[in-house]
């Protein structure tokens, strides 16, 4: 068996799906009558205009007020409908009364004997099994793979989903048999897990067991075959949850060769969503590079790292400006670079992480001096005449010809193209909600995820802790620090915003392990930049 490795130069995105869930009404304990609301993402199966339909043979289970579940069956006459009637096919001639007695009807999709239920609360708790393997379906979920649970005190019952789900898209001229899915980081993929659903406008939760498998299969039969110049598309159902070390995909064909598609970024799937791999082609050299897209990260170096995260209608990069990837000859720039408010170029932090450290010359510079890249991996000390800035006369709008509102992007703008530093209020925002204090890809930090309350169902970027280079002479608890030391990588994060701070100063976003802040220092000292896309 010949193994061929490819790994993922781009991140991944994630993209929101516009497909339903589905509301029930009960009309009694025999018949169930089932209409699809063409609003957000579940499946019997997905048509061309990602309307959704019942499929033959779907079966449900209900607990009507009861801790007893009734199976119930599609009627012949509701296949490929986006509504249906389902009749208790339980053999319990609707005798609910046999469990406890609850105040609300419980249902979930796809049936299974084995599923119990019991109250807790203002919560009911499902015990499921995520199925191992999943069987393919064109251009959708497999039938039965998407779970979907519903709660209702009356007759008007609404499906909400359980799970999300990984959309690849696959080129090349081999026949697919089969495609499994494993996380970095022993990630729970299928297997026992309970599914909690809420009485209120909650959306449903799901936790994997302790003994759930870390791996996922897509089944595709007799196979499936690629086309060179149109990827095809293959969809896994799966809980919600941070690939926080990445993953990998294993594809086998009908040859029994094996194509191994990988990523070392986090990434997120949530619920009700797809999480939308790049398009790629099974087989390829590692060195080929995708098609770049329109929103793409390309950093000054040219890699592209594929879209960023949507959090509050904000995109936010999905890696620090100036971060180089280490390989065996470089180190890199792991953590990004520092930059110096105003600076279009950063540097280094120290020998120790990055490829490499900046020549450190005295400031009170012009705007053309500081940044003209012949001065790239200069590092400008303050100097107290000009108020602990680098440069002189001051600058308030170097990276913001705009207002904070309408931000303008300057040729001094240390991102991309097409991204700019963020606002004070961007940043500001982001930092409300936020992870505990993790370590990802060996780099400590923080998830931030906006007005959302953290979990990981929720849109969100990682921070890591880069450090900052100080810009001036500190004598703090009794210590000397030099202008230029580099300090605290791995500890406390430092990142710019664009807005100044009265007349000498700018804002900026400092967190560490027990603290996240938004303040404003000398527009001197060396901090990370998280770029946003530029919006028209």
């Amino acid at each position: 068996m010949k193994k061929s490795a490819l790994i993922l130069a781009a991140a991944l995105t994630l993209v929101a799906c516009n497909k339903p869930e589905m509301p029930i009404s009960i009309a009694d304990h025999n018949t169930l009558y089932a209409q699809i609301e063409q609003e957000t993402a579940t499946k019997t199966y997905m048509d061309a205009s990602n309307n959704i339909r019942w499929s033959e043979g779907d079966q449900i289970v209900g607990f009507m007020k009861s801790s007893l579940g009734l199976k119930y069956q599609i009627l012949p006459s509701s296949v490929d409908k986006t509504w249906a009637s389902f009749e208790n096919v339980s053999g319990s001639n609707g005798n609910i009364n046999a469990g406890t007695e609850w105040g609300h009807n419980i249902v979930y999709y796809p049936y299974s004997d084995a599923i119990e239920a019991e109250k807790s609360g203002s919560s009911y708790s499902l015990s499921v099994v995520l199925p191992a393997e999943q069987t393919y379906a064109e251009d959708s979920f497999g039938n039965g793979s998407m779970a979907m649970v519903a709660v209702s005190e009356d007759n008007n019952i609404t499906f909400k989903n359980v799970l999300g789900g990984m959309k690849l898209q696959l080129k090349g001229t081999q026949m697919v048999t089969s495609i499994k899915l494993e996380g970095k980081n022993s990630e729970k993929l299928s297997g026992a897990a309970t599914v909690t659903a809420y009485t209120d406008e909650t959306k449903p939760a799901i936790t994997m067991s302790s003994g759930a498998s870390t791996s996922v299969t897509l089944n595709c039969c007799t196979g499936v075959q690629l086309n060179e110049s149109t990827a095809t598309e293959f969809i896994l159902s799966l809980p919600p949850m941070l690939f926080s070390k990445g993953f990998t995909v294993t594809v086998t064909d009908d040859a029994s060769q094996t194509y191994t598609v990988e990523t070392d970024k986090a990434n997120t799937v949530l619920r009700s969503s797809l999480l939308v791999m790049p398009e790629i082609s099974i087989g390829a050299s590692s060195g080929e590079e995708k098609e770049p897209q329109e929103g793409d990260y390309i950093d000054e170096y040219g890699v592209n790292h594929g879209q960023g995260v949507e959090i509050d209608g904000v995109v936010w990069a999905p890696v620090n400006c100036g971060y180089k990837a280490p390989t065996a000859d470089s180190k890199g720039f792991p953590y990004g670079k520092l930059y110096q408010w105003g600076r279009k170029f950063g540097q280094g932090y120290s020998e120790e992480y990055d490829e490499s450290v900046p020549l450190i010359e005295k400031g009170g510079v012009s705007v053309a001096v500081g940044n003209d890249k012949d001065n790239e991996n200069v590092f400008y000390l303050g100097v107290p005449d000009y108020d602990n800035d680098w440069l002189y006369p001051h600058d308030d709008k170097l990276w913001n010809r705009g207002t904070e509102s309408s931000p303008v992007n300057t040729e001094y703008d240390p991102c991309p193209d097409g991204w700019r530093v963020p606002t004070y209020a961007e940043l500001n925002e982001l930092c409300q909600n936020y992870s505990a204090w993790i370590t990802v890809n060996d780099q400590p930090g923080y998830w931030f995820s906006g007005a959302s309350p953290y979990t990981a169902a929720v849109p969100q970027v990682f921070f890591p802790a880069a450090g900052f280079r100080f810009g001036y002479d500190v004598i703090a608890g009794g210590y000397y620090y030099p202008g230029n030391f580099a300090n605290n990588r791995g500890v406390i994060g430092h990142y710019w915003s664009s807005e100044p701070d009265c007349e000498y100063d700018a804002y900026y976003l400092l967190f560490g392990s027990n603290r996240v802040y938004m303040l404003s220092d000398y527009r001197v000292p060396g901090y990370s930049v998280r770029c946003v896309q530029v919006t028209d």
